[in-house]
């Protein structure tokens, strides 16, 4: 049986082409957050309290899926990231992501960790290009 991955790029699903997109994001409060990324990523920015808008760099047809996951690096911290809307789907516009740093119901500021990289948010994205 022949291998459905090509190399270390994202699957190939029976002629659908997929993207993968990582993304990690170090909160800063009330401030801009730091973010690094391997390519597709243009912006990400905080809209309010604990709340992220992370900006793509190119249209897809549809979010396939997506993985949150919250470091930091105290003890007994109850955070966990949420997805929220995705905007832009099927359309010329770039994709817009919101992610949502939690505790319980509420959306909640994360300071910056001791380091620059000590609390953060990774993401993975994985999006249908095309119908082809």
């Amino acid at each position: 049986m022949a291998s459905q991955f090509m190399g270390a790029k994202a699957p190939k699903c029976f002629g659908i082409d997929l993207k993968e997109i990582n993304v990690r994001f170090f909160p800063t409060g009330a401030g801009v957050p730091n973010f690094e990324s391997e390519g597709g990523v243009a912006s990400v920015t905080r809209t309010a309290a604990g709340k992220y808008l992370i900006t793509l760099t190119d249209s897809y047809l549809k979010l396939r899926d997506a993985q949150l996951t919250y470091r930091d690096e105290q003890d007994n911290v109850d955070i966990y990231p949420q997805l929220g809307v995705v905007s832009n789907e099927g359309t010329v516009n770039p994709i817009t992501i919101v992610v949502k740093l939690k505790t319980a119901t509420a959306n909640t500021d994360v300071s910056a960790g001791a380091g620059a990289k000590d609390r953060g948010v990774y993401c993975n994205f994985v999006f249908e290009d095309s119908t082809t």
